[in-house]
């Protein structure tokens, strides 16, 4: 029987931090994968699972996705896209890896001249090259290849899904957004103190924003952004259109009080919405200075005529590429990006509350060993002490 092996790498760009997911598939009996909380070396996936296999020929060929992140695998699993969701129940072969060096797209491109001794008893053929523009149309291109070579190929297949790559650079998430825009396709008051950019506004799903179809994009020359005269709140009414008759007109809301400034709701026609970041409400609290950066923002309705206000997750928007200034801009540039990440990410937490716990059961021992005492309940302090004589 032929093997078939599929690898899926999301890139490295600014929005990944040392480290991506890694999703092989195989026909073969690749090994089980345990899930790492510490970063693999992408080395180690080729030679734990890749080079386990006992065929002598393998071809390679690697699909690169620009600007792949683990924000779009994470969309790509709520779309309910077929390779994903058996990648996630580990199903039909699939092994997945959320934590491998962010060097896996060289390593995999090195595999024909790879050294590895694990390896020596393959030879790799790089065969293909090829880029798309979407995770989506990168998935539904493995899907296809899936469905063409099939389990009767005279020849092993490996094929690489990896982002495009990269100079080396320093890589923060809150150094200054490198993007192509335009600057007639920035939003900016007649002051030049408030300044707005998305790419486009998509309904119901985020993973239909990778999608031109139904898209909306911003009308520049309909739009505005207006300021109190007391200058701390902000308001942006923004028109949309998807190239036909239909519109939809957005109101943004910002406040600045003290060290920051928030965006207070959204509203279309008449509804209100209201920022979503990891699962949670955020008002986007961002230095005045700076500005607020996020590849996909979430916006769910809100209604704010219950007792404690309700959240209707099927009604929600999502704005791409989006980059947000309501003071404090000078026209010309975004002051330094806010990202929407978290600053207390899942590893941080784990490794404060592992800490505390070891700290915690050390304190514990060291109080009870100091709590230890002598038993002194059959001494006589009158009585003649017990003196043991050494043996000459």
């Amino acid at each position: 029987m032929m093997f078939f092996l599929f690898v899926i790498i999301p890139s490295l760009t600014l929005n990944s931090v040392l480290a991506s997911p890694v999703l092989l598939w195989s026909n073969a009996n690749l090994p089980q994968s345990s899930v790492s909380l510490s970063t693999v070396p992408s080395i180690d996936i080729i030679s734990n699972y890749i080079c386990q296999l006992s065929n002598e020929q393998i071809q390679v060929r690697l699909f690169a996705v620009n600007d792949l992140t683990n924000e779009d695998i994470q969309r790509g699993l709520q779309s309910q896209h077929s390779v994903l969701v058996n990648a996630r129940k580990a199903s039909n072969g699939y092994r997945y890896f959320p934590n491998v060096a962010d060097d896996a797209y060289k390593t995999f491109s090195l595999l024909p001249q790879s050294n590895n001794m694990k390896c020596a008893h393959i030879h790799f053929q790089q065969v293909q090259s090829t880029t798309y523009g979407t995770l989506h149309d990168a998935l539904n291109a493995i899907q296809a290849s899936v469905d063409t070579v099939g389990a009767d190929s005279k020849e092993t297949v490996v094929l690489a899904l990896t982002g495009t790559p990269v100079v080396a650079r320093q890589r923060s998430a809150r150094l200054r957004r490198d993007i192509a825009v335009d600057e007639v396709d920035v939003l900016t008051s007649d002051d030049e103190t408030c300044m707005f950019y998305a790419n486009k506004l998509c309904w119901g799903d985020a993973y239909a924003c990778d999608n031109s179809d139904g898209n909306f994009t911003l009308d520049i020359d309909a739009s505005s952004c207006t300021k109190s005269e007391n200058g701390t709140s902000a308001v942006l009414e923004l028109h949309w259109n998807n190239g036909t008759s239909d519109t939809v007109v957005m109101t943004l809301i910002a406040n600045i009080t003290g060290r920051y400034w928030y965006l207070e709701k959204a509203i279309i026609n008449d509804t209100e919405y209201r920022y979503f970041a990891y699962g949670m409400h955020s008002k986007m609290d961002t230095p005045p200075a700076y500005s607020y950066v996020c590849k996909t923002a979430t916006f769910i309705k809100y209604d704010p005529n219950t007792k404690y206000g309700t959240y209707d997750f099927t009604d929600r928007f999502y704005l791409a590429n989006l980059q947000f200034q309501p003071f404090h801009g000078n026209g010309t540039f975004f002051g330094p990006p806010n990202y929407c990440t978290s600053f207390f990410t899942s590893g941080i937490w784990m490794g404060i509350t592992s800490s505390l716990l070891c700290l915690g059961i050390l304190l514990f021992g060291v109080y009870r060993m100091m709590s230890i005492k002598s038993n002194d309940q059959f001494d006589d302090p009158k009585g003649k002490p017990l003196i043991i004589k050494a043996q000459e």
